[in-house]
């Protein structure tokens, strides 16, 4: 008996992606005007948003996200007391229904919150930091895991399906199994391969599908520290290594690191050592 393969259907496909960033809008930020060859997905983790667009003007509230269509008008302002943590996702996508996202926001359900956190983190392996400010041409990483680019097409397709899929009516049940899980040993993992990147508690915690409270409570009581500490520990080491082994200078070393400033970076680097770096280096 001979088996018969069948050809599967297309129903979408990203052939591109501009970038991935998370990031805060300061209070009182209003971006100028813009429009691109691209679609922009814009979600709010926590604040608020307004939106003036040509298909939508009005507020994007926290979970809500609103997808601009290609080559429309669009600004974003924050005129909230606070800070509004958002996500931009621009692509370009064949098959993508975007009529359907961009006259209203939508209200993401908990398992795509968690699908678009998956996004995110694979964008951070596909692309080079910065990724917490807006950036028109992000640079790819020279050394990505395997198949990363694959992988963000692939989990960016499963998330448009999924919220097309919901608004049309086709999906009514949501995995709860699924939802509110944090592992913290893939939170190490993670830092463990991120930690010279900026990155948030709010991040993480979005990230992790949890909260920040949650997050530095189940992280210390598996690790004994904080997760700011751990952070800070690894860059110590590898700015030990950095200043015992190679000639860098201490500017080259922070920026490495990802410090704010040399400044800040010796400060940082006295203050856990007890000697300067200047004086480290004399003595190694």
């Amino acid at each position: 008996m001979e088996f018969k393969i069948k050809t599967m259907d297309n129903t979408l496909s990203v052939t591109g992606i501009a970038n991935v960033h998370f990031f805060d809008f300061d209070k009182n930020t209003v971006t100028e005007f813009d429009k691109h060859p691209f679609y922009e997905l814009v979600y709010v983790s926590s604040g608020e948003l307004e939106v003036a667009s040509d298909n939508y003007n009005g507020k994007l509230n926290k979970n809500m996200m609103i997808i601009h269509s290609l080559n429309e008008k669009h600004s974003l302002s924050c005129y909230e007391t606070q800070k509004t943590t958002v996500i931009i996702i621009g692509f370009t996508c064949e098959g993508f229904k975007s009529e359907y996202f961009s006259k209203a926001p939508i209200l993401l359900s908990e398992s795509n919150i968690k699908k678009l956190a998956e996004i995110v983190k694979e964008g951070r392996n596909v692309f080079m930091p910065p990724h917490n400010v807006p950036v028109y041409n992000m640079k790819k990483n020279k050394s990505q895991p395997f198949a990363s680019e694959q992988l963000l097409k692939i989990l960016l397709e499963y998330f448009l399906l999924s919220i097309m899929r919901e608004l049309l009516g086709k999906q009514n049940t949501v995995d709860k199994s699924s939802l509110y899980t944090f592992n913290v040993s893939e939170l190490i993992g993670y830092l463990d391969d991120k930690y010279k990147e900026k990155i948030t508690l709010k991040e993480l915690a979005f990230l992790f599908n949890t909260n920040r409270t949650t997050l530095c409570k189940e992280f210390k009581k598996a690790t004994q520290t904080t997760i700011l500490d751990y952070v800070a520990n690894k860059k110590l080491l590898d700015a030990q290594n950095l200043i015992k082994t190679t000639g860098k200078t201490f500017t080259e070393i922070s920026e490495e690191l990802n410090f704010e400033s040399v400044h800040y970076f010796t400060r940082f680097f006295t203050k856990h050592v007890g000697i300067s770096p200047k004086k480290y280096r004399k003595q190694n």
